[in-house]
């Protein structure tokens, strides 16, 4: 029952469009971001390859499921589906320290040290999946059940930083 995971898995990893959506009636998703400000036919260079894919996935209950990149310039290409702070597709900009900050988090935890896959085994679990990709390459953890107490804070703190660049942070 788990096999359906691992395209969404592969998808992230490889940086394509996000996971599958439940809704049939979502545009689909294209190499154009979702128009923010202004904009002409003409697009401007962009960095390629995400250096940091953080998502999650659908559940039985309402579990957020979405997908954010973060590109080292501060880009941020969110796909928000079922339950997500947002539903839809944005681009945002971020300052560059905040994904450099991240980047740093997850290196001081020793993600690329960490097991691929933290599950129990239960079936019904959402899924969040991490992807950092370096000079050394892509690594990939995803997190059924389980998984470090310090990589679970930093999932937190990716989900903190997605929110607050989408404008929906919830008051403490």
């Amino acid at each position: 029952m788990r096999t359906p995971l691992l395209l969404p898995l592969l998808m992230l990893v490889l940086g394509l469009p996000a996971l599958p959506a439940c809704k049939t009636s979502r545009p689909a998703v294209t190499g154009t971001a979702a128009p923010a400000t202004n904009t002409t036919t003409t697009t401007q260079p962009q960095q390629q390859e995400a250096v940091l894919v953080f998502g999650r996935t659908a559940c039985f209950g309402t579990c957020p499921d979405y997908t954010a990149r973060f590109f080292a310039d501060g880009r941020l290409e969110y796909e928000g589906r079922e339950h997500a702070p947002v539903v839809g597709n944005r681009t945002v900009q971020l300052a560059p320290a905040v994904v450099q900050q991240l980047l740093r988090e997850a290196d001081q935890l020793g993600f690329m040290q960490l097991r691929d896959v933290y599950s129990k085994g239960a079936l019904d679990m959402p899924s969040t999946i991490l992807a950092i990709t370096t000079a050394q390459g892509t690594k990939s953890v995803r997190v059924d059940e389980g998984g470090p107490e310090s990589l679970q804070k930093l999932f937190t703190k990716l989900d903190y930083e997605v929110q607050k660049a989408l404008g929906v942070v919830a008051e403490k």
